[in-house]
């Protein structure tokens, strides 16, 4: 009995087993997506909030609280760096420092009243050494005051897009201003809009340098250590007790151009989150060439009466898109079924269909970079040709054979 009751609970327990074997793939199937979107993959990271975005395309790829509002400490002089170049016709005009933007203003050196600097050395002291009373100097010469120019800041942040920020003053300072706060993602828009400039591109990207104060040299050096990489360009650091550690940078590496925002970084943090990111991202993503316009996608053949005639086929443009490394990449095509002879330089015979991941993402013409005006008889020409050298051979054999017979008569009746 006891026998049989184990052997009964041993194929109770295979059974069990082989059941959960066939349950596994099923149910992996119906939780686990086929496709994982990119932007909710885990990235281990200290910052409170970050994102990544595709410089040339804007598109997102990967984000973490994009949408929360925090404080940007000092990454706010970047929309208060392309406000002054915007607005400013003479960057060398010499101006004097006021009270209001005078002393040290938790900066790394101070302006005194009456001190006299250009506004490009003002522009490069905000941006490279991120000095607060520069970006006071700044407002003034603009607006008239901090206050006006802000309006500036805020009334740009609206026009590019930038819809959950909101600046309170021109370089970040948050001990008095509750409400002078971002996104990550407003603030990889402001990035984005900031680089195309030209000056602000280059500002933001120079390591050390010096400015002019009253015909004195001053030294300065970029706050963010991390230009020393050769593929970091820029763009800005900020610090505050409430907004924690932030950074926004701009990077370009294997083809990839990122703007990559950290905001709210644990201490000691904010360089290795970012730099994670940045990874991640060129190790997800690449600029392909999906469809090259020199290249020919496809050779078919026109019937033109009892012959044919091969015409090569070329995509109108060329096509280069920004994927991952899991994307799913087709390529359909739809070809004219009535084309007859002739066939023009550049006349469409079809199209192709690009799609990524089930989603139509680009149609481009295929055309014929060669024209055929005329039906093809070069082969019945040549077939004519090549028969007249056999008739000439076979008249010359026997002409060559008489004239050998002659000779050799003739040098039997010379001897005798």
């Amino acid at each position: 009995m006891s026998i049989k009751r184990s052997i009964s609970q041993r194929t109770s327990i295979l059974l069990k087993f082989f059941i959960f074997l066939i349950l596994i793939p099923i149910i992996s199937f119906t939780i686990v997506p086929k496709h994982l979107n990119a932007s909710n993959e885990f990235i281990d990271i200290t910052a409170e909030a970050a994102i990544i975005m595709d410089y040339d395309s804007g598109k997102i790829l990967w984000e973490k609280n994009s949408s929360e509002k925090l404080y940007p400490a000092s990454t706010t002089k970047i929309m208060t760096g392309i406000v002054a170049i915007e607005n400013i016709a003479n960057l060398n005009e010499i101006v004097k420092i006021s009270s209001n933007a005078s002393g040290k203003n938790s900066s790394f050196f101070p302006f005194k009243r009456g001190d006299r600097i250009s506004i490009m050395d003002l522009l490069k002291a905000a941006l490279i050494n991120s000095n607060n009373n520069a970006t006071i100097a700044i407002a003034e010469y603009v607006s008239g005051s901090e206050k006006d120019f802000v309006k500036l800041m805020n009334e740009k942040a609206k026009e590019i897009g930038a819809l959950d920020t909101f600046f309170q003053n021109t370089n970040g300072l948050d001990t008095k201003y509750p409400e002078h706060k971002t996104t990550a993602g407003d603030l990889a828009i402001i990035a984005k809009y900031c680089m195309n400039n030209e000056l602000f591109r280059k500002i933001i990207s120079i390591k050390n340098d010096y400015i002019i104060i009253n015909d004195k040299k001053v030294d300065i050096f970029n706050t963010n250590i991390l230009l020393f990489f050769d593929y970091i360009k820029g763009i800005k650091t900020g610090f505050t007790e409430n907004a924690g550690h932030c950074l926004v940078l701009y990077s370009e590496r294997q083809g990839l151009k990122l703007i990559t925002v950290v905001l709210k970084s644990e201490d000691n943090k904010r360089a290795a989150d970012i730099l994670k990111l940045i990874d991640w991202a060129n190790d997800n993503y690449s600029n392909t060439n999906i469809v090259n316009s020199d290249k020919i996608y496809k050779t078919i053949k026109i019937r033109n009466g009892p012959s044919e005639v091969s015409l090569d086929l070329y995509p109108q443009t060329d096509f280069t898109q920004l994927v991952n490394i899991n994307d799913k990449i087709e390529i359909t095509e739809t070809l004219r079924a009535d084309l007859v002879l002739p066939v023009a330089k550049g006349q469409e015979i079809g199209k192709i269909s690009v799609y990524i991941n089930n989603e139509n993402v680009k149609d481009i013409k295929l055309i014929s970079k060669n024209s055929i005006n005329k039906p093809i008889i070069t082969q019945s020409i040549v077939v004519e040709k090549n028969q007249n050298p056999k008739k000439v051979l076979i008249f010359l054999l026997p002409f060559y054979f008489l004239v050998f017979i002659f000779i050799i008569i003739k040098n039997l009746f010379i001897r005798e």
